[in-house]
């Protein structure tokens, strides 16, 4: 019903905006009723039907709750913006692979004050601070600007710490990025998920006529046979992307310092583009299908957890 309602409401502009002024309340409400630890714990249960294991994490969904409360890296942050990321990837020479950036907004009057004569005419906005608050634009003479502005404004008003308690996204300051469309069909998305600095597997999402898939495959482009719970694995093989070993070679500079990370990559006429790292997918909270407990543990088993540096009083309580 939650999901019908939200999808019902995305499918205008007044009910977009609608929608994320609800959040912006439902924000406030969430960060008054709950501590980090008390929300953490209480979304794993619903999630999972279970209590979660805080003092012997086991499955890669109790790990990475684990490193929400407990661990904390001061390049998370950084690297979690869309924009500032290019200062992680600058020490690397790294930061071309990026896309290219159009415009860069921080408060209300620079985005009211978008000049949309001087924009090409498609292309895609984030908000820096978030994820899938997007506007793709395929013809800006088709936008309503006066009604996505607002939307754009609202969303700079949105944590997406709250829901989640992914803290890396708790202290960045809110931004709007217009970057170039980029007009490539069919765009696969190729994201190498990282433990301890090593590359272990790919997630690949695509889609076709049929649906969006999302598949997994080994460090050797063997297919799994897993996906994530609600949906579908395709039924043919994707071909490597044409610069695999470049890939496997960036994601592991950019790992090494991380516990845990996804490198997520476009890869298109011999041209690699660096989407994002992301530290926690889905919250952390994104079971596997089918067999999830054996494959939850299977993934687990790969992240060594770091020392606890945060939350301490916490951490000595859980585990005495």
């Amino acid at each position: 019903m939650r999901k019908t309602i939200k999808r019902n409401l995305l499918d205008s502009n007044l009910g977009t905006l609608l929608f994320y002024k609800i959040r912006v309340l439902r924000e406030k409400l969430s960060l008054a009723l709950m501590d980090d630890y008390k929300y953490i714990t209480s979304d794993y249960k619903n999630r999972y039907g279970k209590e979660l294991n805080l003092k012997e994490p086991v499955t890669i969904s109790e790990k990475l709750q684990w490193l929400k409360l407990f661990y904390r890296n001061e390049n998370m942050p950084i690297c979690s913006d869309k924009y500032d990321i290019r200062l992680y990837l600058k020490k690397f020479g790294y930061e071309h692979l990026l896309n290219d950036v159009i415009g860069i907004y921080q408060t209300d009057e620079e985005i009211d004050n978008i000049d949309i004569s001087s924009l090409p005419n498609s292309f895609v906005v984030k908000a820096t601070h978030g994820s899938g608050w997007n506007f793709i634009c395929k013809d800006k003479n088709e936008v309503n600007w006066s009604a996505q502005k607002k939307i754009f404004k609202q969303w700079m008003k949105l944590n997406l710490y709250v829901f989640g308690r992914e803290w890396n996204y708790k202290k960045l300051k809110p931004k709007i990025l217009i970057e170039k469309m980029i007009d490539y069909k069919p765009l696969i998305d190729y994201k190498i998920t990282c433990f301890n600095g090593e590359p272990k597997y790919f997630q690949i999402n695509s889609e076709d006529d049929k649906g969006r898939y999302v598949d997994f495959y080994d460090m050797k482009w063997q297919k799994l046979g897993v996906t994530f719970k609600g949906y579908k694995i395709s039924d043919k093989i994707i071909p490597p992307p044409n610069s695999l070993e470049k890939l496997i070679e960036i994601a592991k500079v950019l790992s090494e310092e991380f516990p845990f990370v996804r490198v997520d990559f476009y890869n298109f006429e011999g041209k690699v583009i660096l989407g994002e790292l992301t530290f926690f997918p889905g919250g952390g909270l994104s079971a596997f299908y089918p067999n999830t407990e054996k494959n939850e543990k299977l993934f687990g088993s790969y992240l060594d957890l770091p020392k606890p540096n945060h939350n301490m009083g916490l951490y000595h309580k859980i585990n005495a």
